[in-house]
């Protein structure tokens, strides 16, 4: 049990770490928006990664929370967890894909 809840962590933490790096880089190409048409062609497919990246770090987050406080909705939350990252990856190659 301990390591599913190690695993949930580094999940959550890479998942966040990916979140604010993508919004940061949001928010600079919001204020550079004009600069560049390129910019202005890549800017859906950066607000879609980014909103990605935030809906998994909130089902990551979900799942730690249940794991860390033995929740009795604990196993429905890691399948959410585990649904949400292959179903993120395939959104994911769906938009850098294309």
């Amino acid at each position: 049990m301990k390591a599913l809840q190690i695993a949930s962590a580094v999940l959550l933490a890479l998942t966040v770490t990916f979140a604010v790096t993508l919004g940061v880089v949001c928010l600079m190409y919001y204020v550079n928006l004009e600069s560049s048409p390129q910019m202005r062609e890549e800017w859906p497919s950066l607000l879609a990664v980014t909103a990605i990246f935030w809906v998994l770090s909130a089902f990551a987050a979900m799942s730690w929370w249940a794991q860390r406080r033995q929740a009795a909705w604990m196993w429905p939350a890691q399948i959410l967890s585990v649904l949400g990252v292959v179903v993120g990856a395939m959104l994911l190659v769906k938009v850098l894909g294309s």
